[in-house]
């Protein structure tokens, strides 16, 4: 009876790990759309590991895309162009590689009201192509997370290049709140240094006094 519960638990085992850890190898242009109607042919496989470039192109109008969900390596490029209204619908928020060959990693240009999502998973960026992150012509031209430069150079085998036309801003959280804060310790500690300056000077007793 134990050797069946022995040999039962490896294979119960290998029934939940397995799949988690599945590798599902797709073609670029299963998860490219270069129109609105290319859209409906993209696969509904859960695609892992991407074998060439990723297309999205000439997209109207926020869009369900979960094909993009799963993806962790792309051997290739991932080029965005001319979108409008897509908003937050592309979200490689898995996506942990990208080996690129003569064109960058990442290319996002004229788009018009797109977010794209990325996952805090990306970690190895590598292209041969001098620019690594063509970023430009988009509008409004904070179209991608504040964070997204940091994860950017970081992820970049070697030292990125960015070719943008805007720059990276972030917004400091709950502004005002902070301003007041340091403005009341500020005066809290003045009027301390006040009191332990004037107790020094003609607070202590004249028996503490040395002759």
């Amino acid at each position: 009876m134990l050797s069946k519960v022995l040999i039962a638990w490896p294979l119960l085992f290998a029934v939940l790990i397995v799949p988690i850890d599945a590798i599902v190898k797709c073609n670029g242009s299963e998860l490219s759309a270069r129109s609105d109607f290319e859209v409906g042919l993209l696969t509904e496989k859960q695609c892992t590991h991407v074998i060439g470039d990723i297309f999205i192109m000439n997209l109207n109008f926020a869009k369900r895309m979960p094909c993009y969900w799963s993806v962790r390596e792309v051997h290739g490029s991932i080029i965005i162009r001319n979108t409008s209204n897509l908003g937050d619908s592309v979200n490689f928020q898995n996506l942990r590689t990208i080996n690129a060959l003569d064109a960058p990693a990442l290319v996002i240009s004229k788009n018009y009201r797109l977010k794209l999502g990325i996952g805090a998973r990306l970690g190895h960026v590598y292209t041969r192509n001098p620019t690594t992150y063509y970023i430009a012509h988009n509008w409004p031209r904070m179209m991608t997370e504040s964070q997204h430069y940091t994860l950017y150079n970081a992820a970049a085998k070697d030292r990125p290049v960015f070719f943008a036309d805007y720059f990276f801003q972030t917004t400091p959280c709950a502004e005002t709140a902070y301003k007041t804060l340091a403005a009341i310790f500020g005066c809290v500690s003045f009027l301390v240094a006040i009191v332990l300056i004037f107790w020094a000077c003609y607070g202590r007793r004249p028996k503490d006094l040395k002759y």
